[in-house]
């Protein structure tokens, strides 16, 4: 019963954070079916922890704490490519602002005469 009560806190709480998270923007809204699993998930499994018990059981896994270790490492991998993803996008969109600047510049430069800015 207290491990329940203590699962259910643990797992409603990381929900709300998340969820709170979400609403106030902290939180890309991009990602936000993402998340909204993940707040699903955490107040689930916080209240019905045997449902992740059963789970393993189905999918053949004997112990079900390495079920769900392998599955954070999983999302954990998941998440880290699309940062990786996003950082270059990032970047390569940021190479192209600075090329279009120093064009711009460059042809300021040509039509006024005035010597180069210098940073």
């Amino acid at each position: 019963m207290f491990v329940g009560a203590v699962t259910g806190v643990f797992g409603l709480s990381v929900a709300l954070l998340l969820l709170y998270l979400v609403r106030k923007d902290h939180l890309h809204v991009s990602h936000g079916l993402w998340w909204t699993i993940a707040i699903l998930l955490f107040a689930t499994l916080g209240f019905a922890p045997s449902i992740f018990d059963q789970l393993a059981h189905h999918l053949g896994v004997n112990y079900a704490p390495v079920l769900g270790i392998s599955l954070a490492i999983g999302a954990l991998v998941i998440k880290a490519l699309m940062s990786d993803l996003e950082s270059t996008k990032l970047k390569v969109s940021q190479q192209r602002l600075i090329q279009k600047v120093s064009l711009l510049e460059a042809d300021l430069q040509e039509l006024s005469e005035k010597p180069p800015i210098d940073d």
